[in-house]
């Protein structure tokens, strides 16, 4: 074996050369099929080795060498058995030193073996490409023994081509070999030998649209790149997409012989117009005709959708019209395969995007997939299309010498940083080429898809001269679109101002800055980090982008969890992250951050996602039903809108009372109308509550949903009859021929029907029996708690803050106990202070508790603050284990999922139930989640239907809204603990929490923290719960 030169012979490796990023690869084509193609993927022979100096030379049998196997492409060896997965955020995991890397870099040797296909010879003479769709991160490559010096590429997520026809058997029988030596991590997307006739082939071709000043009429614009060796027809055809036969237009032009290039422009008059709303495709056929009548030499086809994109009156818009982006970030992730995405689970992550009012996606931080634009054009998503380029880690070696904390805002980060960051590649002339390149492949692939509507010079790679060359070269190559980056903050080199997890205030703050005199628009590529429970505030971000015309959207961080689907040593299956796989250094959780888990179902942040977004809202104005169409071209004549009367009564079920069609009135895109209430005739006799539910549904099927999907949903309250209020059943009368005793500080009253056991020495309920039913584990009765097990956006501040004041360590001291037994009613009252050790801060709180005459408990809690105290709480309320028979939850309040105080725009009123385990959110890192706000009350129940009723009224802060409650398996310190879910031990426990106060959720794991609205500050607490028997 020998490798290729290496530094010790005084020759550059090609990898650690800046201005080497090929060699006789093809330039860089839009992507599409050939007819002469033969898929290279499946097994291929593998070697594995620690560095180049020990890899296999191109003269090699893999085979024949020690320790060789088999590896499937597209395919990752560190998820088959080689090397390791290893997961960073920003930092290298390597010396920052460009462009050298580690002397210890794996390299992948590859090889397979293949015969060109016997029915190609019909076809004539032909010349052979090797097209790798996705190379992770470069490659040399060798056929039949050709040098692996010859042929190299390097930029992971773009295409690399080579002409090998020279190098090809082409008998049809006889076997070539291909052998590919890849350089740190894996070939990742297809592989393919494509042939192209060498009497005549289209090698590129270029498709644009271009409209009137009306955005009626249009051209279309199409320059073709070709080859032919005697003088040739081209036939062009346009018709509309699903219409074969029915062509808009079909012109032949004569091509001289040789190789050049061609323009048409063909007049197409008032086409239907592509939008995300309205994904209007038309196909172009492009036929290179042979000598042969009715035979072609070759066929092309794209996707066409007439649309201009522009920034006008300093808007981004789509056929003259502004455009709001309801966006995410998607990175190509699969859970067992990495980034080896099967083309059917990135159709099911666009289908489930569009499904969720998702109506944008920023390929982050590369080109996707090649196939994902093409989704994207049918079912209509606007896309950002990024270069591969990102070099983030340069960051980390400025910052941490200077100590810059993370605690800083980001944008006061970047003034101090990204200057000097710059310097090691952004802004060196030597590494423009390679900059540019990157530019260069992703225009080229992808320029011919409508639904790309602007480009990305790459993410986090700071500014500098090669960026501004970049955008030079774009916009002179591709005028049609404007171009985004955010790392140039004074959009030097940008078409807008884009930003990353803004606050909303500061957002607000630039929108006004010029009032409505400005020239770009404001963009979040990046905001609502989605990792862990949350996130939160989603709902006023979307408030303000409605609210101030610069600022048009942005794109949640980020659409899924990337965990790898491993196993424990016992066989276990848990999602792993960085650190799982002993790579240092590493990032940890911090890639589990998305809108799906790991797997790509929806977690509550997408359901919440959904609801925000929904281009339609529906409320209440005086007696009409208030409809406004956020949609930006289409009116609302392809929805139909259900409703349904319901009504409410403590303790009960919802009763539906009637239901129907609205009739909608043509409600414009941008505009609101009202509509009449539905006849519900003698609405202010129904007994209880009375809500109205509006459902907006597609009237008809759709190419990405089915005819009565859900677009949008509304509720409010109807009529004048009483709210289900704290306390509806609280009995009038005593418990019958009690018996109390008071011995060693238990407190204990019973009569045949109720047991009731009080420790004054702890102050806790320790025994709660009903007609021999125990309502709790015995000792752990109701008692005053404020932790929560940190989610990821309380770890990196505020649960530090919690910690230094203890709040999760709080104690009781029992400071007096009195009790009173007055017509069978027991009272106990007592005073306490609530501290944590070490700290002279507390709570001086008195608790009375009244034990009724049906058994139920009433619970009054007043705690006043005193000392020097924290400013926030994570929660408040009563905490107790329930007895373990406990299955069902049922409650009357927001459902079905979680929902928290800033996180509750997908909740919906109404009576819910779930099993306990279905109570519980199971995040990959485990945390605080599962809690139901706005609460009225909840029914804990066995499998007989019998249990109690929780209810609780809050004086203090005060909240008409109602309670927030949560039931799991493990503790609030379990959770904190554990850092995967296996690490909780299996346990039939039924924690149940009742509270009066819950601090908000926030996006501090990367970005703001809770808003201030949503802030628990620490008061004077004043909360009263009522525990009730139900079916004892």
């Amino acid at each position: 074996m020998s490798g290729i030169a290496t530094s010790s012979s005084g020759q550059k490796d090609d990898y650690q050369n800046e201005l080497v990023f090929e060699r006789n690869r093809l330039p860089p084509r839009a992507y599409f099929k050939s007819e002469h193609s033969l898929n290279l993927n499946g097994r291929w022979k593998f070697h594995y080795a620690s560095c180049p100096a020990k890899a296999p030379s191109e003269d090699d049998d893999i085979a024949s060498i020690e320790n060789s196997s088999t590896i499937d492409v597209p395919g990752h060896w560190q998820l088959q058995g080689y090397g390791k997965p290893h997961y960073t955020n920003v930092q290298f995991p390597f010396p920052v030193d460009p462009p050298h890397v580690p002397s210890e870099n794996p390299v992948g040797t590859y090889s397979t073996e293949f015969r060109v296909p016997s029915k190609w010879k019909s076809a004539g003479e032909m010349n052979y490409r090797l097209r790798f769709d996705g190379v992770d991160s470069a490659f040399h490559l060798s056929v039949n023994g050709s040098p692996f010096q010859a042929r190299y590429s390097q930029g992971s997520r773009n295409p690399a081509e080579f002409d090998i026809t020279d190098l090809l058997i082409r008998d049809g029988s006889s076997l070539n070999i291909i052998t590919v030596r890849v350089y740190q991590w894996c070939i990742f997307r297809d592989v393919h030998l494509i042939g192209f006739p060498t009497r005549g082939n289209i090698e590129d071709f270029t498709v644009r649209t271009e409209l009137d000043d009306q955005y009626k009429n249009a051209k279309l614009n199409l320059d073709i790149a070709y080859s032919v060796a005697a003088a040739s027809n081209v036939i062009v055809s346009l018709e509309k997409a699903g219409c074969k036969g029915t062509a808009v237009f079909e012109q032949q032009f004569e091509l001289e012989a040789g190789s050049s290039q061609r323009s048409f422009s063909f007049d197409v008059s008032d086409p239907l117009k592509w939008t995300a709303e309205t994904p209007n495709l038309y196909e172009i056929w492009i036929t290179l005709a042979g000598e042969e009548k009715g035979k072609a030499l070759q066929k092309i086809h794209q996707e066409v959708g007439f649309r201009q994109v522009e920034i006008k009156k300093g808007n981004l818009t789509v056929n003259g019209t502004a455009i709001h982006l309801n966006g995410a970030n998607r990175h190509d992730h699969h859970f067992k395969y990495g980034r080896a995405v099967p083309l059917d689970f990135i159709r099911r992550d666009l289908l489930l995007m569009k499904t969720h009012n998702i109506n944008a996606l920023r390929c982050s931080h590369y080109p996707s997939h090649p196939e994902i634009y093409s989704l994207a054009n049918k079912i209509g998503l606007y896309v950002m299309d990024e270069a591969d380029l990102e070099c983030h880690g340069f960051y980390d070696a400025v910052a941490r010498p200077l100590q810059i904390p993370e605690s800083q805002p980001y944008e006061e980060r970047k003034l101090l940083t990204f200057p000097q960051s710059a310097k090691f590649t952004t802004d060196k002339e030597s590494w423009q080429g390679a900059y540019v390149e990157r530019m260069k492949q992703m225009v080229h692939r992808d320029k011919n898809h409508p639904s790309i509507i602007f480009w990305s010079l790459g993410n986090e790679a700071f500014y500098g001269r090669n960026h501004k060359a970049m955008y030079d070269w774009a916009k002179a190559y591709d005028p049609t679109r404007p171009i985004h980056y955010e790392g140039d903050a004074e959009a030097l080199s940008a078409d807008m101002f884009s930003y990353m997890y803004m606050s909303i205030p500061e957002l607000v703050k630039r929108a006004k800055e010029h009032g409505d005199d400005f020239e770009k628009p404001i963009i979040l590529c990046e905001f609502a980090h989605a990792m862990g429970t949350g996130p939160g505030a989603l709902q006023e971000y979307q408030d303000a982008f409605r609210a101030h015309r610069r600022l048009q959207g942005g794109f949640i961080w980020e659409w899924a969890d990337h965990g790898i689907l491993t196993k424990t040593d016992d066989g276990t299956p848990f999602f792993a992250y960085g650190g799982d796989f002993g790579d240092y250094p590493n990032d940890g959780n911090f890639v589990m951050d998305g809108l799906c888990d790991s797997e790509h179902n929806p977690r509550s942040a997408l359901v919440e996602a959904k609801k925000v977004f929904a281009p339609v809202s529906i409320g209440r104005e005086g007696e009409s039903i208030l409809v406004t169409n956020h949609y930006d071209f289409s009116s609302l004549d392809h929805l139909k809108a259900h409703w349904t009367l319901s009504t409410f009564t403590a303790g009960n079920s919802e009763s539906i009372v009637s239901s129907g069609l609205l009739s909608l009135p043509n409600v414009a895109a941008g505009e609101t109308a009202t509509v009449d209430m539905p006849n519900f005739g003698q609405i202010d006799q129904l007994t209880g509550e009375a809500w109205l539910s509006v459902s907006m549904e597609l009237a008809s099927s759709t190419v990405w949903a089915h005819a009565g999907h859900q677009i949008a949903w509304g509720q409010f309250r109807v009529g004048e009859q009483s709210l289900v209020k704290f306390g509806q059943t609280e009995p009038s009368s005593g418990i019958d021929s009690p018996t109390l005793s008071d011995r060693l500080a238990i407190l204990t009253l019973s009569n045949p029907d109720v047991i009731f056991e009080f420790d004054k020495s702890i102050d806790k309920i320790t025994k709660w029996s009903i007609r021999g039913t125990d309502i709790f584990e015995v000792g752990n009765g109701p008692h005053l708690t404020f932790w929560r097990a940190p989610t990821d956006n309380d770890i990196p501040e505020i649960a530090q803050y919690w910690v230094l004041f203890g709040l999760d360590s709080m104690q009781k001291q029992v400071r007096s106990v009195s009790h009173t037994l007055e017509d069978g009613n027991l009272q106990i009252t007592t005073k306490t202070w609530v501290s944590p050790p070490i700290l002279a801060w507390g709570f001086d709180t008195t608790t009375k508790y009244t034990l009724q005459g049906d058994g139920s408990i009433k619970i009054h809690i007043h705690a006043e603050p005193r000392g020097s105290i924290p400013i926030t709480l994570p929660r408040f309320g009563l905490e107790m284990k329930m007895n373990k028979s406990t299955d069902t939850i049922r409650w009357f309040g927001l459902g079905q999922g979680e929902t928290y105080r800033d996180m509750k725009q997908a909740g919906k009123l109404g009576v819910w139930t779930n099993s306990v385990d279905e109570m519980i959110t199971h995040n990959a890192f485990p945390q605080e989640s599962g809690n139901r706000t706005d609460t009225r009350w909840v029914h804990l129940l066995n499998s007989k239907g019998s249990g109690i009723q929780a209810e609780l009224q809050c004086e203090a802060p005060k909240n008409e809204g109602g309670f927030d409650f949560n039931v799991n398996r493990h503790s609030a310190h379990a959770l904190e603990k554990a850092k995967h879910p296996y690490e909780l031990a299996r346990s039939d426990e039924v924690i149940f929490r009742v509270d009066g106060g819950h601090h908000g959720l926030g996006t501090a794991s990367c970005g703001p923290p809770t808003l201030e609205q949503h802030s628990l500050h620490t008061q004077v607490l004043d909360f009263t719960v009522l525990l009730t028997p139900v079916g004892l």
